[in-house]
């Protein structure tokens, strides 16, 4: 029995993460805005009495992270039942904060109310001793804490009933697998929810704030605009989800094989037309995940190959089959530790009148157990054909290849691909202007910021000169009988030239270059070379995606005529 190393995981831990969460912001709701509540009820059979107030002022405290709190304080006295009380109270609140504008707007009113000798406080008859200068509620300071309160509740909440509902998954494949689409809306919901909530009392506050001047607290205003978009992608992925179902994944056979097969169907509960452009993508991918206060999932691709699914008309619905062979000295999956194996099928389909995307992790193991899903010969020549079809167009597209004489030339533009190549560029800008900011910093600052100006300088600047670079590339391979030569040049100028004699076809291959993520789909570029002695020769790059790259070397096998 070949060993699965994903095992079965316990709904304690995301439990007990669920209540890490959940507690305090149930602590927060009871003891902040329902016990204001309360205490405002108790209060409301206190007796008012005159009062004389010794002193009033708001205390201000400067934290270390540049924010200030203020704080109301007083001393009063005042006579209840022929006896003299001393007091301290003003109001409900007991600490500091720095919400809205009632510490000194209260301080005004006492002020006011002591120059009129109209002082009043509030005295518990049960304990007289007790007393409040301030019976009034801070709605905008309740406001504040119920929404905090509600998020990590409802963050707790969100994440406790996400283990109930997923339970224990099947290591060995046996049950049916969800999508990740399953859960998705619910994901974008909360975290709408979240940004949403946490921003209103701030956005509330706005009016207050750009009267006087503080302009720069419009930055916040991106929370709820973070928020709506959220919403929008909450609301996208449960149109998806009521429109195509739950979509479950039924493995054939379960695990996955290394050494057989990889297959299975997937059920829909409504009639989908059989060409609405499915396409299936198997994907083995190596997760390293990084632990600690900047807590990363970085995902790496290893293999993937993509077909097109058999779809069948049922009874109830429709159903896709698909069969992977893939090869046999792949890893397994291993969900274990910090490096990890994960075993991925992607679908997409029909694009009206919603897009249907889902996404699906398998358990794979070494075997050699075959599929039970049978492609139809019809359905495997048709779409194998057409892959090649396309595959040679694209890659016709990518690359131009024209007679010249009795040879060929091959000619890699420069700016294909050029959103890929920008990207590359800005993102190594962000590092470099990043790292530059703090270089100039450390002159004042401190000697750690060179330190870590120079790693962010280290990585942007060779990223920039690196996609500069690439945008502006080009390639020309000559090949005139067995002589081959290669010229690179950028913008039109001739960077260097190397030349080597290409006899057979063995001597082709083809290699991955950069690749690119989108929608959990990679692109890989692929360059066709060859090897002449100890060179690599390159004839062709840019070429997008293994089919293309593949068809482009197929064609040009027959064009010269490699044995």
């Amino acid at each position: 029995m070949p060993r699965n190393r994903t095992r079965p995981k316990s709904r304690l831990v995301p439990v007990l993460f669920g209540l890490v969460f959940f507690l305090p912001g149930v602590g927060m709701l009871l003891f902040g805005p329902a016990h204001r509540l309360l205490e405002h009820g108790m209060t409301a059979s206190w007796d008012q009495v005159p009062a004389t107030l010794d002193e009033i002022r708001v205390d201000r405290q400067r934290h270390s992270e540049g924010t200030t709190t203020y704080a109301v304080r007083a001393s009063y006295r005042y006579e209840y039942g022929g006896r003299q009380y001393q007091g301290t109270r003003v109001g409900y609140d007991r600490g500091s904060d720095n919400i809205g504008d009632f510490h000194h707007r209260v301080m005004r009113h006492l002020e006011q109310q002591r120059r009129n000798n109209a002082v009043q406080v509030w005295v518990n008859p049960g304990q007289p001793s007790e007393s409040l200068l301030v019976r009034e509620l801070r709605w905008r300071k309740m406001l504040f804490m119920t929404v905090f309160g509600l998020v990590f509740a409802g963050a707790g909440v969100f994440v406790m009933w996400l283990a109930m509902r997923r339970g224990a998954p099947s290591p060995t494949g046996d049950q049916p697998i969800s999508s990740s689409a399953q859960y998705g809306h619910w994901l974008f919901g909360f975290m709408a929810f979240a940004f949403l909530g946490i921003s209103l009392p701030v956005v509330l506050m706005l009016p207050d704030e750009l009267s006087k001047g503080n302009w720069p607290i419009l930055a916040v205003l991106l929370f709820p605009l973070a928020g709506l978009w959220l919403g929008y992608m909450a609301w996208k992925n449960w149109r998806n989800w009521r429109y195509y179902g739950p979509a479950p994944l039924v493995m054939d056979p379960a695990p996955g094989q290394l050494g057989g097969d990889i297959g299975g169907r997937i059920a829909f509960t409504r009639r989908l037309d059989a060409d609405a452009g499915w396409a299936v993508t198997l994907q083995c991918l190596r997760v390293r995940i990084s632990s600690g206060k900047n807590s990363s999932r970085h995902e790496t691709l290893v293999w993937q190959q993509d077909q097109v699914p058999e779809a069948h008309h049922r009874a109830h619905g429709t159903e896709l089959s698909f069969c992977f062979t893939p090869p046999a000295d792949l890893p397994e999956s291993d969900g274990d530790g910090r490096h990890q194996v994960v075993w991925r099928v992607l679908l997409i389909g029909p694009t009206e009148p919603v897009p249907l995307e889902r996404s699906y992790d398998l358990p794979v193991v070494q075997g050699r157990q075959r599929s039970g899903v049978t492609l139809s010969e019809a359905h495997v020549q048709h779409h194998e054909q057409q892959g090649r079809r396309q595959a040679l167009t694209e890659a016709v597209e990518q690359v131009d290849m024209q007679r010249m004489g009795l040879g060929w030339v091959i000619h890699s533009r420069a700016g294909r691909h050029l959103g890929m190549k920008l990207s590359i560029t800005v993102f190594g800008l962000i590092f470099a202007s990043v790292g530059a900011g703090l270089w100039y910093l450390a002159a004042t600052e401190g000697a750690m910021l060179y330190l870590m100006g120079g790693l962010f300088l280290l990585f942007g600047v060779p990223l920039t000169i690196g996609g500069v670079f690439m945008a502006g590339r080009g390639l020309t391979a000559r090949i005139e009988g067995t002589r081959v030569t290669m010229i690179r040049h950028w913008l039109g100028l001739d960077l260097w030239k190397r030349q080597g004699e290409l006899i057979s076809a063995d001597q082709l291959v083809l290699k991955s270059g950069v690749s690119q993520s989108q929608g959990g789909r990679t692109t890989e570029y692929f360059a066709l070379a060859f090897e002449d002695g100890g060179k690599t020769i390159r004839l062709a790059e840019g070429l997008v995606g293994r089919p293309a790259g593949e068809a482009f070397r197929d064609s040009l096998v027959k064009l010269l005529g490699l044995a």
